[in-house]
């Protein structure tokens, strides 16, 4: 499905996050993958001992760094990767402390500017630098959470997230004269290293099943997201842009939690000693 294209896998942070699940099914279906990293401290320091636990040698995978804040890197990103078939962002932060709290309007301006900016605004300025490597036919993927309904505490990264989504199909709209797509994955959540961070999350995937009709795996089903995703990076997305595609069990178009029919009882015979007592009138 893609094999022989050139993969760049913005915002790795360890092997439970998406971008390895993603990263790691394209490299499984013929691509080579390049990822990103905020930083070479980042990568040398916490990264390493990340894979070291997993058995992997850090070494072995092409990861450069790049801080989507500073205009200078994301050129110097693209003067490195070389020509590209596709990219795919998964980088988002909102300080835990402000922007995740109980309330919205509560959190300092220079923190909501700064999770805006990364968030969301960074897909637009990423996108900017690498329209003159990626090739026609390339894709660009936005990772995404459910931005049409409120959850606790999401707050400003919900904000953040529809912003991202706008972003994306704004962008498919510039993009594609150029032959390039720009889709977002919009998935159920997982236990990730950035979920940790966000205030009742343990909470709300666990309830996500009660509403998801396709079931839903918080541990694994970021192997579903990556199969998403690597479709919309392929040929055989090659007419879909500006989409928003749900990787969430079902989650978003369900209305309340499903029911689930209790199996009817078997009624036991009344016996002649014991007559069964009619039912009661409300």
């Amino acid at each position: 499905m893609l094999n022989g294209k050139r993969i760049l896998v913005m915002g790795l942070l360890d092997t439970r996050s998406f971008a390895w699940a993603i990263g790691s099914k394209a490299a499984a279906l013929g691509a080579e993958v390049i990822y990103t990293v905020q930083s070479d401290r980042f990568r040398n320091v916490f990264l390493r001992r990340a894979f070291e636990k997993e058995g992997l040698s850090i070494d072995a995978y092409p990861i450069l760094p790049c801080d989507v804040t500073d205009d200078a890197q994301i050129a110097a990103l693209f003067q490195q990767t070389g020509a590209l078939d596709g990219l795919v962002h998964c980088i988002a932060y909102a300080r835990p402390e402000t922007c995740l709290a109980p309330t919205l309007a509560e959190a300092p301006r220079a923190d909501v500017l700064r999770a805006f900016e990364i968030s969301a605004a960074s897909l637009a300025f990423v996108a900017r630098e690498a329209k003159s490597v990626l090739r026609r036919r390339a894709g660009i993927v936005a990772l995404s959470f459910d931005s049409q309904h409120v959850y606790p505490n999401y707050n400003w990264m919900g904000v953040c997230k529809a912003a991202l989504e706008a972003s994306a199909r704004y962008l498919a709209r510039d993009l594609g004269p150029a032959g390039i797509r720009v889709n977002c994955v919009s998935a159920g959540p997982q236990q990730t290293m950035a979920a940790s961070h966000i205030p009742g999350f343990a909470r709300l995937a666990r309830s996500w099943p009660r509403r998801a009709p396709a079931g839903w795996d918080r541990d694994g089903d970021r192997h579903a997201v990556a199969d998403a995703t690597v479709f919309l990076l392929s040929d055989l997305a090659r007419r879909i842009t500006g989409e928003v595609l749900y990787v969430d069990g079902g989650h978003h178009a369900m209305g309340l939690d499903l029911v689930r029919e209790p199996r009817p009882r078997k009624r036991a015979s009344a016996s002649p000693e014991s007559p069964a007592e009619p039912p009661q009138q409300s």
